[in-house]
C-alpha cells in the first residue's frame, strides 16, 4: 500500500471513532417543564399579583386563590358542604377536595367600583417552546348575560390573545350534582367553546402559538350574584425546554470503541512493518 493510502486509512478510522463518540455522548433532548399557576411561590420563575385578594368587605365574596383545610375565609356558595349540611344546595369545592383553586364570587360589589376583577401572572419563558395552558373549570348557578371570564395572554408586551372566554347561554339549562347525590337543575349556564360548564371540574387546555422572554396570563371574570360561583384547579403552565444531555458511553459502545482502536492500531503497526520489509 502506497504511504498515502496508508495515511488516509488510518485517519478514516479515526474520524469513524470520533463520530460513534459524538453521536452517543453529544445528544440534545427537549425536557417537559410545568409551572403550577395555583402554587406561584414555589416557582422564581413566575410573578402572581392579585389586587382583589382579600379586597372585599364580605366574607361571601371573592375573587383569589383559595384552599380547604387552610383558608378561613373561603366564600360558603364555593363549597359543596351537603354531606354535613344537607340543606346546601350550591357549590363546587367537595368536602374531600383539599388542593388549591381559584374562586370567583360577586365581584360586582360596593368594593369594587369597576365591577371586573383581574389577577396576572408574569412568566419567565426564555428557551421554552410548545407552551400549552391548561385548567380545570368548574361553574354553578343561574348566570346572566353579562356574567362572564376570560383567560387571556401576552408574549413580550405584544397585543392579549384570548385562550378561554366564559359566556352564558341564556336558552338552556344545566343538571348539578351535589356530594350528597342529589341533582340541581338551574336555567342559563355558563359556558366554554358553547360546552355548558357544571360543578364538576373539566380540564381545558389551549396551545400558545408563539415563544419569546415573558409570558402575560391573565384572567378577567365579573359576576354579580352570590348564587353564581366559578371555579379553577390545576392552572398549569407546560412547555418543552430545550437542554443537552451528556451521558456516559454504555458498555457495548465502549467495547466497539475498543475494538476500533486496536483495530487501527494493529493495522498502522502492520503498515509500518510491511514499509521496513519493502525498504530493506
Amino acid at each position: 500500500m502506497k504511504q498515502k493510502d496508508f495515511v488516509m486509512t488510518r485517519l478514516n478510522l479515526k474520524l469513524l471513532v470520533l463520530l460513534l463518540m459524538f453521536l452517543h455522548v453529544g445528544n440534545s433532548q427537549a425536557s417537559l417543564i410545568s409551572y403550577d399557576l395555583l402554587a406561584p411561590d414555589t416557582s422564581t420563575n413566575i410573578n402572581y399579583t392579585n389586587n382583589f385578594s382579600n379586597a372585599f368587605s364580605s366574607n361571601q365574596d371573592g375573587f383569589q386563590i383559595y384552599q380547604q383545610a387552610v383558608d378561613l375565609n373561603i366564600p360558603l356558595a364555593l363549597l359543596d358542604q351537603s354531606t354535613v349540611n344537607a340543606s346546601d344546595n350550591l357549590g363546587i369545592v367537595k368536602s374531600a377536595n383539599n388542593k388549591p383553586f381559584f374562586g370567583i364570587v360577586d365581584t360586582v360589589n360596593s368594593d369594587n367600583p369597576t365591577n371586573d376583577a383581574i389577577a396576572s401572572w408574569k412568566i419567565n419563558i426564555v428557551n421554552l417552546s410548545a407552551i400549552t395552558f391548561l385548567t380545570d373549570i368548574a361553574a354553578m348557578g343561574d348566570f346572566e348575560s353579562n356574567d362572564r371570564f376570560e383567560w387571556r395572554y401576552s408574549i413580550d408586551n405584544n397585543p392579549f390573545i384570548s385562550l378561554f372566554q366564559g359566556v352564558t347561554n341564556e336558552s338552556t339549562f344545566q343538571d348539578y350534582n351535589l356530594d350528597l347525590g342529589n341533582s340541581i337543575t338551574l336555567n342559563d349556564p355558563l359556558t366554554v367553546n358553547s360546552i355548558r360548564l357544571n360543578n364538576e371540574f373539566s380540564t381545558f387546555t389551549s396551545s400558545i402559538l408563539a415563544t419569546g422572554s415573558l409570558l402575560t396570563l391573565e384572567l378577567n371574570a365579573k359576576t354579580n350574584g352570590g348564587r353564581e360561583v366559578l371555579a379553577f384547579q390545576n392552572v398549569a403552565i407546560q412547555a418543552q425546554t430545550m437542554a443537552v444531555s451528556v451521558s456516559e458511553p454504555k458498555t457495548g459502545v465502549i467495547f466497539i470503541l475498543a475494538l476500533l482502536f486496536l483495530f487501527a492500531k494493529g493495522f498502522s503497526s502492520q503498515q509500518l512493518h510491511a514499509q521496513r520489509i519493502k525498504l530493506f
